[in-house]
């Protein structure tokens, strides 16, 4: 078995787990037999199951930086917008157990140790890829919309992955992009940077 193969086996397992029988009720003997992959292999990749969860913010929050890089400056509003909020969608749809589990994990004190500086991270990050790219498209006051196009998103999300059952996340695209494309028209006034 290639190692990264195996390492996937394990976030898979973990993740399965973790969703079903919540984190604190997961061993690591059972997210072994349930990746089915040895012991020592866990170890290997991981010196505890804190490191483990740990790792799978950390991979969370590089596959949303991916997602947050196809904002591409040198494409028209709509095309980068369009392109940006398809990539999202996809992602929430691939990952909504873990992204559900993360949700459920960032609402426990006695885990902000092990996840909330990664978390913390992941939203400066965020903010600062979203806050560029409105500068770049000359967005007005692209500190305060990449703001609130994130909230925007967070509250999409937030919606789809845990407030209702059949979220209409198919057709929230149309109205997502035209409210994006407004936040991003120079119409507003008063606010400052």
């Amino acid at each position: 078995m290639r190692p990264q193969k195996g390492k996937q086996k394990i976030f898979d397992a973990a993740i399965k787990l973790f969703a079903q029988q919540g984190y604190f009720a997961t061993t690591i003997e059972e997210v072994t037999k349930e990746a089915g992959v040895s012991k020592g292999l866990v170890y290997n990749y991981f010196v505890s199951k804190e490191d483990l969860l740990s790792a799978l913010i950390v991979q969370s929050t590089e596959r949303m930086e991916s997602i947050a890089l196809t904002l591409d400056p040198t494409a028209s509003l709509d095309e980068a917008l369009s392109v940006f909020i398809e990539n999202l969608f996809n992602f929430l749809q691939s990952e909504k157990q873990f992204l559900k589990l993360q949700l459920t994990l960032m609402l426990m004190p006695e885990l902000q140790e092990i996840i909330g500086n990664e978390q913390r991270h992941r939203a400066k990050m965020l903010l600062k890829i979203t806050h560029n790219w409105f500068e770049q498209a000359a967005v007005p006051h692209p500190k305060h919309k990449a703001r609130l196009f994130l909230a925007l998103l967070d509250g999409v999300a937030l919606h789809y992955l845990a407030i209702y059952d059949r979220y209409p996340l198919k057709s929230m695209k149309t109205h997502l992009m035209k409210t994006a494309k407004d936040l991003c028209k120079p119409q507003e006034q008063g606010i400052s940077k």
